[in-house]
């Protein structure tokens, strides 16, 4: 019986001592050991801007890009489509719901967010946002935290402000001048970005609704 309540105590003293150390300190983000399998994969990178086709080819897998250019056809199985710029032609996947009513043509001129997936050599991007003309904001919203807690399920919203806790397992607490929202980021999402909670970051995502609760599924995070 000693043994455990000493044992407690010693579980105690540790909480609140890391609880001085995170006040202190502030929020940093996952820095542990890559595992053998990421160290042997080229560590994935997030695009700040706009890239071309060909320099999208040439990043690692899981590379968070942004491309701006022309959506010239479908192919088949549903969601294919080929992308094109001035500098070549990629493979883009796109589900219904990204669409998020948008209609545009072969000519116009579209900005894609995503994922670049290599499979067996070939690359793709799977398409989490695109916006085109002849619409408002179509598929993006420009948003507060509180503007977000009005928004649909699914939609998708860019918001700045600062990472100030962990919330849990790949959740944290993210604040802006309008208030806090829990947001979700996995790992390979951070993509290597370290970030305190001074600093300001841009995050990307879709918003989800679980019980009346209001989050966001984070795709991309940057600094700026």
């Amino acid at each position: 019986m000693k043994r455990y309540s000493v044992f407690c105590l010693f579980c105690l003293l540790a909480f609140f001592s890391a609880a001085t150390v995170f006040g202190q300190q502030g929020f940093t983000g996952p820095s542990a050991a890559p595992s053998p399998a990421q160290v042997q994969q080229a560590q994935a990178v997030a695009a700040s801007e706009s890239i071309t086709v060909s320099e999208a080819r040439n990043l690692p897998h899981d590379s968070w890009v942004i491309l701006t250019g022309t959506i010239v056809n479908s192919l088949p199985g549903g969601k294919y489509y080929t992308f094109r710029d001035p500098a070549g032609e990629i493979t883009v996947e796109i589900d219904w719901k990204v669409w998020r009513g948008l209609s545009v043509g072969v000519s116009d001129r579209v900005e894609i967010s995503g994922e670049l997936k290599i499979k067996n050599g070939q690359a793709r991007i799977k398409v989490k946002a695109i916006a085109g003309p002849g619409t408002t904001n179509a598929g993006r919203y420009a948003a507060t935290v509180n503007g977000t807690k009005t928004l649909p399920k699914d939609s998708w919203v860019v918001l700045t402000g600062n990472i100030v806790s962990a919330a849990g397992k790949d959740k944290y607490t993210f604040r802006d001048s309008s208030g806090e929202i829990t947001v979700e980021i996995e790992r390979k999402v951070w993509r290597g970005l370290p970030s305190n909670i001074s600093d300001r970051v841009e995050i990307s995502g879709e918003v989800e609704i679980k019980r009346g609760q209001v989050s966001i599924d984070v795709k991309a995070i940057r600094k700026i």
